[in-house]
């Protein structure tokens, strides 16, 4: 049987004894479900502006609400006012947060404790507009002559370049790959080092090493867990656009989402994870208890943090000397390059120096992680160091 018919055997096996188990698939339902749901509720939110509870005494301006409810308007607020007979009730509202403000004979604003500065720029734009009608109406200004003096033309504009209508939406598909990225190679990575762990301590390995090399193992598990998690990317993928394409979230337009934005996440992933998946199988196998494999984990999340930490820095100025750095260096690449690939367009060189890296860094891994895996698969008991692994890999 050929070495490519063992690997795939191997990622088959993996696949479905991940697929089928009770925790992978309860994880789904819960994380689709609450990306599903995050839709109605932000469309609620959105929907639903809230209001701003104003309380009143003493002579106000006329057409005070009104004018209140327009300059909310412009914070997608609501207003609600509320008169009051004393001064003392009228305090005691805002003391109990009955009411957010209180107006006192269209002049003096009393807070409980700190001012709000858009509710406070809602009320003074309302009462000076209240105060403006009253002072051209006193003039016996004409509608025209208003109009000039309160909003004059406009001076004429133009830009040097036309801008980029996906840009909004390219920024959310980077920042939301960035995070997808994240926790999908961290996730299926340690998939893989404890499926490595658990065939370990329950002797299993020696088993299916009976009918397959140790590479050939090592490749089909970062095979067919890759696959898993290459599926359950799709599925959340499609459960968030189908969420924005529904409710009208951040004014998200789908059509402006290029395949090109997508794609990169997907390939990134595939490169981002092949690299980590490695380290993680390899780790997996120096260890055979849970102790020892939440301590050797922590060596991945280091190498993931300080790429996704400039991934972040990346959606800010994709141009930057530390992003176009962490675009191009592996084990940085993987969650650095979609961000810039998705929101710039990437020089050529740049972008097939880092696929080199991380493909060259990754094979090279491979053949290093291999012969430690090999030396360390068997060995049961304590934690098996890397160099002793090395060592009884080349008896």
């Amino acid at each position: 049987m050929s070495s490519i018919r063992h690997i795939l055997l191997v990622a088959y096996r993996d696949f479905m004894q991940r697929a089928k188990s009770r925790a992978f698939l309860a994880s789904m339902i819960i994380i689709v479900g609450l990306v599903a749901a995050v839709g109605p509720l932000m469309a609620i939110e959105m929907r639903d502006a809230p209001a701003y509870d104003i309380g009143t005494i003493g002579t106000q301006p006329s057409n005070l609400q009104p004018a209140l409810t327009e300059a909310a308007r412009a914070f997608d607020r609501n207003v609600s006012l509320t008169p009051y007979d004393s001064i003392e009730a009228a305090e005691a509202a805002v003391d109990e947060g009955t009411e957010d403000v209180l107006i006192i004979d269209g002049r003096e604003l009393v807070w409980n404790e700190e001012s709000s500065l858009q509710l406070a720029s809602i009320i003074t734009a309302a009462i000076h507009g209240v105060n403006r009608q009253e002072i051209i109406a006193d003039l016996g200004l004409s509608s025209e002559e208003a109009t000039r003096l309160l909003a004059p033309p406009p001076l004429d504009t133009r830009t040097l370049n036309e801008p980029d209508p996906e840009a909004g939406p390219k920024r959310v598909a980077a920042y939301a790959g960035s995070f997808i990225l994240y926790i999908s190679i961290l996730m299926f990575g340690q998939f893989v080092m404890m499926g490595v762990m658990e065939e370990k301590s329950s002797r299993v390995v020696e088993v299916v090493l009976s009918r397959v090399r140790p590479h050939e193992l090592l490749a089909g598990k970062v095979v067919g867990i890759g696959v898993l998690g290459l599926v359950q990317l799709i599925v959340l993928g499609g459960a968030a656009l189908l969420t924005v394409s529904m409710f009208d979230i951040a004014d998200v337009d789908l059509g402006a989402l290029s395949l090109r934005v997508l794609m990169w996440i997907v390939f990134w992933y595939l490169l981002g994870y092949g690299f980590f998946s490695v380290v993680y199988a390899t780790l997996g196998a120096t260890v055979s208890r849970q102790e020892d494999a939440q301590s050797v984990g922590m060596l991945p999340v280091i190498l993931l943090l300080p790429g996704y930490f400039i991934s972040l820095m990346a959606l800010e100025n994709p141009e930057a000397a530390l992003a176009r750095i962490g675009s191009i260096v592996p084990p940085l690449s993987p969650l650095v390059m979609p961000i810039r690939a998705s929101l710039i367009e990437v020089p050529l060189w740049e972008m097939l120096l880092s696929i080199v890296l991380v493909l060259a860094l990754t094979y090279l891994l491979i053949r290093l992680g291999g012969r430690v895996y090999k030396g360390s698969i068997l060995k049961l008991g304590a934690k098996v160091r890397i160099r002793d692994a090395w060592r009884a890999a080349g008896q």
